[in-house]
């Protein structure tokens, strides 16, 4: 069976309905990595100012005034990066709205063109069947004579 404009069209659609799912995939991905990179170094510097800190502490015990205000300006680098996280955080958030939009009107284009063309072909599957069963039920001169012949041979030899 040849490959026609609807069959093409059909996989070309389908193809596009899986590579929609695919991109959705990967964005989650690259979000999620994203917000686990900043998660991570985030981390990494809480756990590095806290041995400072520590360290500070283990130099002058007795300097009170230092410490507390080193642990003030560690509290506030903290704060300022947890708020940096909800900002990432929320930012991700309204990026995957969007991009969840846009996958889903991807999706319904793609199903609509996959629609379409499982229409056509149907169409063309019955137009073809169709044609090829009025081919069958026209009476040929050839098969109509060799009946005939036939026929008449039986009721002769009888």
């Amino acid at each position: 069976m040849p490959a026609t404009d609807a069959t093409t069209k059909f996989f070309d659609a389908l193809n596009e309905s899986y590579d929609v799912f695919i991109d959705a995939i990967r964005a989650a991905n690259d979000r999620g990595h994203r917000v686990s990179t900043a998660f991570i170094e985030d981390a990494q510097r809480n756990q590095r100012e806290t041995v400072e800190l520590a360290a500070k502490w283990a130099k002058a015990p007795l300097d009170f005034a230092g410490i507390s205000s080193s642990v003030m300006e560690m509290t506030t680098k903290a704060q300022g990066r947890s708020l940096d996280a909800a900002r990432l955080w929320f930012g991700e958030m309204a990026g995957a709205q969007t991009e969840s939009r846009e996958l889903f009107q991807r999706v319904v284009n793609a199903n609509r063109s996959a629609g379409d063309a499982a229409v056509g072909m149907a169409r063309g599957f019955v137009t073809r069947a169709g044609e090829s069963v009025q081919s069958l039920s026209r009476p040929t001169t050839n098969g109509a004579e060799t009946r005939r012949s036939t026929r008449e041979t039986s009721e002769s030899s009888s």
